[in-house]
């Protein structure tokens, strides 16, 4: 690892640094060492004034960096009572407030002691720049030893402002404070965490109506009865952050033996010890914690579920993504079959008679590949799983696409692709699961979201050729055909009501919901035509009208039965032709698609989607296809769930924290 940099002047470290303490995933030891020693005849002169007269102001000298440059503080001092001894201590009594380069800092009592370098605040200390905002009882720093300590200290930090927020320029305008203006109305859903279990797709959040994981939570507060400065960073034996924007908060995360670092112009928390604690009740401890670094090398494991082809149980270790030439990302994920292991056989391999395993047959790997270059892309998955050569055609899943983005006349915005699959899993209806043995081939597609009047719509236009080696449709023998297509799906939506909810803006988000929620009512519709040719084997089409309500009641603002969102959609197919496959026969001609969740107790929930053949003239007439079943235990801080697949015994955990941006007023202390 690269030696870090010392990143902040030694006194920012004091007067400002101590807001960069505390962000869940960020650490802060900065990279170059930017103050050398001070000579000790150093004077440091401070500008002063009255609040009331608002008199006798001159700049603070220059502080030397080293022998090449200069960097400028600013420190420009009122309040009631002002004295200075001798030119060698300075004393600020009364209503102090301190401008230092921008910020703002507010304490009872403010003193510089020239003979021993110790700059310090008391009482009250409150100190705001750009979105960073902290609160303290004492505040010491030693300019000459470059180290120092605050005290019972709270605040708001900005992670992805903090560097620039804090950072001292020599550029900026030394007399007016620099302070971005944060959110002024409500607290507002904006990023989160999320970490799943399992090999289903979870659905979207249908309180939220969208999902804004993205590895990283930007605003948290903060609280710590002790915090050390010194050159090499930040520390503290305990801290404790939030990303819940109210009191009492849902869930927290305690630190122990925290080192703040800053590299490559990230910060990062390094915690050895870290619990999560939920409701201020429960305890689950989560071990030594780097976060922020997405680029720190160190390995990661999670557990997935495979019993079609890995038998089971299965450890994944993750390894850092790797970046050639700045366009290609590299992941690898070795595999352990736990449940493989255990069994000491396979069931997998359909064709294979042979269930006995040798020491290859433990272990699998997932390799993905991604390149990408102004106006193209392409991907690679690979997953295998068993390292057994002799299995090695029966083990692999492979997939790659290749699109270019281009402009045409009619479709305008567009891309073209080229595909390549092998073992690909397919869903069809009632049918359920089939095999893709191999294809390849080629489509242009066009893609346009667009709105007329007071309906959105969604419309995808596909046009391609390719070789498909497929189930046939009676039976399971494998067939090789090329098949030419025209597939075009429009997905529109209309608000016929809308609750209006009074001052919403006022209302405090509900214990139960990271966004407020607005009944309402929506008509929904899907239109999809599909045109398919096969080699020698005639051709298939069909179109088919869906369209039908969906309804949201209630906001989560009580315990019982206070939210439902239930939505029905009938659908009619017409279609003329059949498919020689299996994997795209138009199939389930009258369908009705059924999706509901309701709030039980609290903040618990049962959500329920799946859909229903309900054509009398077919074999699948009453069955129900491609239901998830979900058990959800839903809060505004973060929110927790089971969800099952039957019709393939799939199935997945997952917990989500969720991150906001902090309106203005959010307390900072908790």
């Amino acid at each position: 690892m690269a030696k870090k940099k010392k990143y902040l002047l030694a006194l920012n470290l004091g007067l400002l640094g101590f807001g960069i303490i505390l962000p869940l995933f960020d650490s802060s030891k900065g990279k170059e060492k930017l103050l050398e020693n001070s000579d000790k005849s150093q004077h440091y002169k401070f500008s002063v004034g009255y609040l009331v007269d608002n008199s006798n102001e001159s700049s603070l000298e220059t502080i030397k960096v080293n022998k090449k440059e200069n960097t400028f503080l600013t420190l420009k001092i009122f309040a009631d009572k002002q004295y200075d001894y001798d030119q060698n201590i300075y004393l600020a009594k009364g209503n102090v407030k301190a401008i230092i380069n921008g910020g703002i800092l507010r304490s009872d009592l403010l003193s510089y002691d020239k003979s021993t370098g110790i700059f310090s605040a008391e009482g009250n200390i409150r100190f705001r720049k750009g979105g960073q905002i902290f609160k303290g009882e004492e505040f010491k720093y030693n300019l000459s030893k470059k180290e120092g300590i605050i005290k019972d200290v709270y605040g708001l930090i900005d992670i992805k402002n903090v560097l620039n927020d804090l950072k001292i320029d020599i550029n900026l305008d030394q007399g007016v404070a620099q302070n971005s203006v944060r959110n002024t109305g409500m607290n507002t859903y904006e990023d989160g965490i999320e970490f799943a279990f399992g090999n289903i797709k979870l659905p979207e959040n249908k309180v939220t109506r969208s999902n804004k994981s993205i590895g990283s939570i930007n605003n948290w507060r903060f609280k710590s009865d002790l915090i050390t400065i010194d050159e090499t960073g930040w520390k503290s034996n305990k801290i404790i952050f939030t990303n819940d924007p109210f009191d009492p908060n849902q869930i927290s995360f305690e630190g122990i033996d925290v080192i703040a670092e800053e590299e490559d112009g990230k910060l990062l928390i390094t915690s050895s010890k870290t619990n999560l604690i939920l409701e201020n009740r429960t305890k689950i401890f989560l071990g030594k914690r780097i976060f922020g670094d997405k680029k720190k090398k160190r390995s990661k494991f999670r557990f997935i579920l495979d019993g079609k082809d890995r038998d089971g149980l299965v450890l994944v270790r993750s390894s850092n993504t790797k970046n050639i030439n700045n366009n290609i990302e590299l992941d690898l994920e070795p595999q352990f079959l736990i449940s493989r292991s255990i069994l000491g056989k396979t069931y997998s391999y359909k064709n294979s008679q042979n269930k006995n395993i040798n020491f290859s047959d433990l272990f699998g790997l997932n390799i993905k590949l991604e390149a990408s270059e102004k106006n193209w892309s392409f991907k690679s998955l690979n997953d295998l799983s068993t390292l057994n050569t002799s299995r090695f055609s029966s083990g692999i899943r492979h997939s790659n696409t290749f699109r270019r983005y281009f402009r045409m006349p009619i479709l305008d915005d567009s891309s073209f692709n080229i595909f390549t699959t092998y073992r690909s899993r397919a869903w069809n209806g009632t049918i359920g699961e089939t095999e893709i043995k191999s294809a390849f081939g080629g489509f242009i597609e066009k893609t346009k979201f667009f709105t007329n009047g007071g309906v959105k719509n969604n419309l995808n236009i596909r046009i391609g050729r390719a070789k498909y080696k497929a189930e046939k449709f009676e039976n399971t023998e494998m067939i090789s055909l090329w098949r030419s297509s025209v597939f075009v799906s429009l997905d529109s939506e209309y608000q016929i009501w809308e609750s209006t909810l009074k001052n919403i803006y006022q209302k405090k988000l509900t214990p139960l919901s990271p966004v407020q929620i607005k009944p309402e009512l929506i008509l929904r519709t899907n239109v999809n035509y599909a045109y398919f040719n096969y080699e020698s084997s005639g051709d298939q089409g069909f179109l088919k009208l869906s369209f039908g309500p969906e309804i949201r009641l209630g906001n989560l603002d009580r315990n019982f039965l206070a939210y439902t969102k239930f939505s029905v959609m009938p659908g009619v197919k017409i279609k003329f032709g059949n498919s020689p496959y299996k994997f795209d026969n138009a199939i389930d001609l009258k369908t009705l698609n059924i999706s509901l969740i309701q709030q039980i107790y609290g903040p618990f929930m049962v959500d329920f989607i799946s859909n229903l053949n309900i054509d009398n003239s077919s074999k699948s007439y009453g069955e129900y296809y491609d239901t998830k079943l979900g058990l959800l235990w839903h809060k505004r801080a973060y929110e927790c769930g089971i969800y099952y697949h039957p019709n393939n015994d799939a199935g997945g955990l997952y917990f989500r924290i969720n991150g906001f941006k902090f309106g203005n007023s959010v307390n900072e202390s908790f």
